[in-house]
């Protein structure tokens, strides 16, 4: 059944989402989380006398709530409903880039979560009004053209505690659940709110009224007459009010434009049309991009997960505050996936990536020393790994992950967070906001500093671990696989990021005015140490360059994105000044990317490395773009097949998701994901397509 996986349905910045998708398990809202409260979600249809029909999103059997409270205590015999369960087999599913639609003979659910250009606050209020609405629309439609009679529709929820017509005069008909969420509709010809204990009675047995207060589930249903096509618009609302984090004070930006749910839920539904809009624009846009189904499908699957993880805040100065939650995490603003999503940020709300290097800069910035050799020595400038985790910032320059004297998960990332902010600094600088970067001058001479000392023997490898971590050692981002990608010094993976962030230092210094030669001179250091490693026998740069691990890894390739970006094509160039390092990298990859190697033997996917089965999507998606951009490395319809397959079958009961076994997909970590929306980069950028070259993965495997 790959159809039958879980998604996201979520407002951009309001840190809640819709979800539904997997068969028997439901759904519902969740709030300042991305896990599904596995609470009854019915969808329901009746045509005639038919039996009612309902789609197989329940946790429990029809009715049997209200029969355990009352026992049928008013002593009247009660005529059944007679419903039939709709089978997986017969439902009809299609994942657009902004919408997920449902079908079932005359029944059609979309819902939408439309997304876009956000300005940046203060440029056009009338914009952000629209982009922070914590709602999401759900549009029923039900064909009854061919019917004698009127037909019933239902869309309802477990958990609410009240009508919404009460607190709004009859000028919204649906539920609530207290001020946190609602289900809304305007009032219409056969529109009508319920709430009961048993909703399917309640909405198709001839019992009245039909709301009881009592009820713990009900929403909204629409009559629809013979031979017409009725159609119901519903606002899936969420609204978190006061302060919502600790150690610093924020709420959410919303509140600035709404007072309260059902503020939001009307505006939502007044302004219905744009955000179908909006929805439908983004929809086409995927279509025409020229991606296979493949592709489209896993952009699509992970922005609802992106989605799901934003959330922009108000200080108390006023000012907002932007913040990617870390799926089932939860950690604010982990350094290692800021430094990736800002390809998808980079594209439409660039202002975000510097709100994040802002308070990196302000709250989570720190000068430490490093060891080496058992002697302590300066370090420099450095970022934490995150920002707190469960929407409680950590205090000033500490992270909710890093702990000392440990030498695997759970230890400092100091030297790759260094890299990470050096690279977004620089991408987002250069490409959206050179005056920001001017301002960052100092800084980054500052983190050059840094770079270099943790560089203890001066060819451009870091081999000097931050004082931090006093009896273990540093880790890469990697921090679950084992030695080939999670240990940070002499890694192969963080060496050509150095060299990366070296490269894009230079660049940005120079483009400042000021003199960049120091990175040059370490870069070239660092090609010439990583060209070195090459293993003639093997094919291959094993994963570690002072010994210890003989994997082969793709993300050896992974930081020439951010040079290529940039449009420092000399750079990446094998007619380049660092041209023997690209053309090794060629052959490297043409070594990983055989059947045994870094392709995994059952399913056919990338293993990231060659000697484990954990593999991150994510990062598969970014060197993907590596690999066909630079390398000409065509795009291969069975690998993407296989991450297809992982994430709906392997991984489907969780959504998103990006740590999973090579072999069948299923899920070992990192489940409902932001960090999934590196496959942006397969889109063409704004303003002109991608160019490609030819040679195919047998080419690159003959140039060893």
């Amino acid at each position: 059944m790959p159809d039958f996986y879980l998604s996201h349905h979520a407002a951009w910045g309001a840190y809640a989402s819709f979800v539904l998708g997997t068969i028997g398990k439901g759904g519902g809202f969740a709030l300042s989380d991305v896990h599904s409260p596995q609470r009854s979600v019915y969808v329901a249809y009746r045509q005639g006398q038919e039996a009612v029909r309902v789609l197989p999103f329940l946790t429990a059997p029809i009715g049997m709530g209200e029969l355990a409270f009352q026992a049928e205590a008013d002593g009247q015999a009660r005529q059944a409903v007679a419903v039939q369960m709709v089978s997986a087999d017969e439902l009809e599913r299609e994942l657009g880039w902004a919408s997920d639609e449902w079908r079932h003979g005359p029944l059609r659910l979309r819902l939408l979560s439309p997304f876009g250009d956000v300005p940046a606050p203060g440029s056009d209020e009338a914009a952000m009004k629209q982009a922070v609405c914590p709602v999401v629309l759900a549009e029923l439609e039900l064909d009854n053209r061919n019917g004698g009679a009127p037909a019933e529709l239902l869309f309802a929820l477990e958990g609410i505690n009240r009508p919404l017509s009460d607190s709004t005069q009859g000028q919204l008909l649906g539920v609530a659940s207290g001020s946190a969420w609602g289900v809304a509709a305007l009032p219409g010809k056969g529109v009508e709110e319920v709430q009961d204990f048993d909703v399917i009675g309640a909405t198709f047995g001839e019992r009245r009224p039909r709301v009881r207060r009592l009820g713990n589930t009900g929403g909204v249903m629409l009559t629809v007459g013979a031979g017409e096509v009725g159609r119901l618009v519903l606002a899936l609302g969420t609204y978190q009010a006061g302060i919502i984090t600790t150690g610093l004070d924020t709420r959410f930006y919303y509140t600035r434009y709404f007072g309260k749910l059902e503020e939001a839920m009307s505006f939502a539904l007044e302004n219905a049309g744009e955000y179908r809009e909006e929805a439908r624009l983004r929809d086409a846009e995927l279509a025409a991009s020229g991606l296979s189904s493949e592709r489209r499908f896993l952009l699509a699957h992970a922005t609802h997960g992106y989605l799901a993880s934003t959330q922009l805040l108000l200080r108390e100065d006023g000012s907002p505050l932007w913040v990617v939650n870390e799926g089932e995490y939860r950690m604010m603003n982990t350094l290692d996936l800021t430094v990736d999503q800002l390809f998808w940020e980079l594209r439409y709300h660039p202002w975000t990536t510097g709100n994040v290097l802002d308070l990196f800069v302000e709250r989570y910035s720190f000068t430490d020393e490093v060891k080496h050799s058992g002697e302590r020595r300066a370090g420099g400038l450095s970022f934490t790994h995150d920002m707190g985790v469960a929407n409680v910032f950590a205090p000033p320059g500490q992270s909710a992950y890093e702990t000392e004297n440990l030498d695997g998960c759970f230890s400092h990332m100091t030297f790759e967070e260094l890299t990470n902010w050096v690279l977004s600094a620089t991408l987002y600088g250069l490409l959206s906001d050179i005056p920001w970067l001017r301002a960052q001058t100092g800084r980054l001479q500052a983190c050059l500093d840094s770079l270099l000392a943790r560089d203890v023997d001066g060819d451009g490898v870091m081999d000097a671990d931050s004082a931090r971590t006093e009896g273990g050692a540093e880790i890469t981002t990697y921090d679950s696989l084992d030695a080939s990608l999670g240990q940070a010094r002499g890694n192969l993976y963080l060496a050509v990021k150095t060299w990366a962030s070296l490269v894009c230092l230079e660049h940005a210094l120079r483009v400042l005015g000021l003199d960049g030669r120091r990175a040059g001179e370490r870069a070239g250091r660092a090609a010439r140490r990583i060209t070195e490693g090459f293993d003639e026998q093997r094919g291959y740069i094993p994963a570690l360059l002072e010994g210890g691990s003989d994997a082969c890894i793709i993300p050896a390739i992974e930081a020439l994105a951010y040079p290529l970006l940039l449009g420092l094509n000399e750079a990446v160039s094998e007619e380049g000044p660092y041209g023997a390092l690209v053309s090794s990298l060629r052959r490297h990859l043409g070594t990983a990317l055989q059947p045994g190697v870094c392709l995994d033997a059952e399913s056919g996917g990338w293993k990231l490395s060659s000697t484990s089965h954990n593999t991150w999507l994510s990062k598969i998606f970014l060197c993907q773009f590596v690999a066909e951009e630079l390398f000409g490395v065509p795009v291969n319809p069975a690998w993407d097949a296989a991450h297809v397959r992982w994430q709906q079958l392997g991984s489907a009961a969780h959504g998103p998701t990006d740590q999973v076994r090579s072999d069948d997909g299923r899920d070992l970590g990192s489940r409902l994901y932001p960090r999934l929306v590196t496959s942006v980069l397969w889109l063409p950028r704004r303003g002109g397509a991608h160019d490609r070259t030819s040679a195919s993965p047998q080419e690159l495997q003959r140039a060893t």
